[in-house]
This record gives structure tokens, sequence and C-alpha cells, in this order.
């Protein structure tokens, strides 16, 4: 029997580098650890002599995902899309990208850290945020429900599903 079926994106973990093939790019870090590879991002963008635009934050927050969304408005043809940081943080950001019109040709992902979760609910669609892996328990936070994760992960919601065991 083949392994379980799962939606759990496989980011990477090291480096993916840049596509040298983009006319503008936007790069977004979320936390210390992603700063390195941020700014080694930027300096081969720069060396290109391509319009960039940076954003770094601690946490994909709401004033750091309406920026990029705000980003998303103005982009043309051949912009790509430079994530990097915990996958909490990346997933939002990846969301709003997609909703955004991005495509996945046009993103660059590197996680720096997959411990923490969103999870959202499928009683009460509330998301609660913790330390979990797909197949452990956490109580909800909307509906205090024990929850298992699920090693199904929704594009839309940036969270994984946790229903009552």
């Amino acid at each position: 029997m083949g392994a379980p079926h799962t939606s759990v994106p496989r980011w990477p973990t090291t480096d993916p580098g840049i596509d040298e093939s983009g006319r503008a790019y936007a790069v977004m870090a979320f936390g210390g650890d992603a700063a390195g590879v941020a700014a080694g991002w930027c300096e081969r963008i720069r060396a290109l002599a391509r319009p960039l635009w940076v954003r770094r934050c601690d946490r994909a927050d709401d004033d750091a995902l309406a920026a990029l969304a705000g980003r998303l408005r103005v982009v043309t043809v051949g912009w790509r899309l430079l994530l990097a940081g915990p996958e909490i943080d990346v997933l939002r950001a990846h969301a709003v990208a997609l909703d955004g019109g991005a495509l996945d040709a046009e993103l660059r992902i590197l996680v720096t850290d997959d411990r923490r979760r969103r999870v959202r609910c499928a009683h009460c669609t509330a998301t609660t945020e913790a330390d979990v892996r797909p197949d452990e328990q956490l109580r909800c936070a909307g509906c205090a429900r024990t929850l298992v994760v699920h090693a199904h992960v929704s594009r839309v919601h940036a969270a994984y599903l946790g229903s009552a065991g």
C-alpha cells in the first residue's frame, strides 16, 4: 500500500535560489532566521538590475499581508515573489499571493521552521495556532473541542484541518 494522501506542501528547507528570468521581484522575509537568505536574494536581484520590493517582518500579521496584497495589485507579467520564514507565516503569505492572482510558478519559498501551525476547526471554523504536528491533538480556541490535526492543508485558509477525533 502506498503512502497516505496528504496536501501538506513540501516546502524547500534550503535556499531554492531565484528565478533569474523574472522582470521584477518582491521579497518577503518573516523572522530573524529568514533574514540571511532574503539578503542573499536581494543582493542577487540587485546584481541583475531588476526592480525589487522588499518587506521584512516579524510575522505574517495583518499589516504585512495587506502590504503584500497591495503589491499584488500593481505587479505585471514577469513578476516573481520570494517568501522565507516559518511555515505558519509563509503559508499565510502564500494564500494572499494566490488570492491576488499569483501562480505557483511565480513563487519561490524557503521554510525556516515548521513547528508552529494554524489549525482550522471543521466544526466552528475558528483557527488555533499551536506547536502541533499532523496526527496530534489540540483544543480548539473557538469551540473547545479536542481536535485531531490532519495532514491536509487548505491553501485558501492557510491552515491545517482539525476535526473532533
